[in-house]
């Protein structure tokens, strides 16, 4: 009987006190001695997406000759900033903390395509990955023209499962324009297709999410990473283009440490054809990046920042449960004393 109303008593008590949402509560050094901060919004560098596979997949879906219309999105970016979660300022990164980086995959189909195939529509499908590393000071290193240092130092967090249907757009305007027009040319040669483009916010996490909690501190009963206001464009005019993309899925645990960059930091000032051979991927784009028949890959410049969520258990929860338990243990010693 004791038990039973005890159950009761602390049923209740979740029942009238739920999860709150709230910021994520981050320590961006990992207990290094700076202080945490609660934010709702993560800053990412501009920075640049292979899709894998995708001028394949628009022929296929125009010409409806039977083969794949899926292909693979590979992204990485840098932590630039973030938004307090008290009062929505920005936060600047403190200085020699190191660096947080992301790298990312996922799977999107082709659901449409306009005349002459200058434009295109997708969707996500719902398979995708995204991971977050720390290096510290010592080894910041994160380089967009190479994509090294994107994958390498502290695994911090590995979300699994993205939003389903979430949908983008590509429109080519016109060809034959210089690939890289950022920071003087570093791709002599390459072409690429004008062009502009846009994506709806995509959440990661929707399956599963693990977190180092040394650096991850709100006690979560959820997390979620949005990335929001994503933007498409050709040619490069605020980032370097990657020659190479980080392209499989860390095996190992969260909080484990000394993992080595996929991308080594060499490039050769040429074509994507002229590069590669880094133990990254290194995109097939041909002679015009957009625009080569029979070129499977496309790169673009892509710019995204990202609302975080976290579900912290609301203050009076932990007040009922000890009402609850409070209650019970006074009921019991009612009954001995009687």
């Amino acid at each position: 009987m004791r038990k039973s109303i005890l159950g009761a008593l602390i049923g209740s008590a979740f029942a009238l006190a739920g999860p709150a949402h709230a910021g994520l509560v981050l320590d961006l050094d990992g207990a290094g001695g700076l202080a945490p901060v609660e934010v709702t919004a993560l800053d990412w560098s501009q920075t640049s997406f292979l899709a894998q596979g995708a001028n394949n997949a628009i022929v296929n879906f125009a010409t409806q000759n039977g083969g794949s219309t899926e292909f693979q999105v590979y992204t990485h970016a840098k932590l630039t900033g973030y938004t307090l979660a008290n009062g929505g300022s920005s936060g600047t990164l403190p200085p020699n903390f190191g660096e947080i980086t992301l790298v990312a995959g996922y799977t999107e189909r082709v659901v449409g395509v306009g005349p002459g195939l200058t434009s295109a529509t997708f969707a996500t499908t719902g398979a995708g990955w995204l991971e977050i590393y720390y290096s510290a000071p010592s080894g910041t290193n994160a380089t967009d023209l190479t994509g090294n240092g994107f994958n390498d130092g502290r695994l911090i967090g590995k979300l699994s499962g993205i939003t389903v249907d979430a949908f983008g757009n590509f429109t080519i305007t016109s060809a034959a324009a210089v690939l890289d027009g950022f920071n003087g040319n570093d791709y002599t040669g390459q072409q690429t297709v004008r062009g502009f483009g846009s994506q709806e916010a995509i959440t990661a996490g929707t399956d599963s999410i693990a977190l180092d909690p040394t650096f991850f501190l709100t006690t979560l009963t959820g997390f979620t990473i949005n990335f929001a206001n994503i933007s498409i464009g050709l040619p490069y005019t605020s980032v370097n283009p990657s020659d190479c993309f980080n392209t499989t899925q860390n095996g190992a645990a969260v909080g484990s440490t000394g993992h080595v960059s996929t991308c080594d930091n060499v490039h050769v000032d040429g074509t994507y054809a002229a590069n590669g051979g880094s133990g990254g991927y290194t995109p097939v784009v041909g002679n015009i990046n957009g625009g080569t028949p029979g070129a499977p890959d496309f790169i673009a410049q892509t710019d995204f920042n990202s609302a975080v969520t976290g579900d912290v258990p609301e203050p009076g929860t932990l007040a009922l449960v000890g009402l609850a338990l409070g209650t019970a243990g006074f009921a019991a010693s009612r009954r001995r004393r009687g």
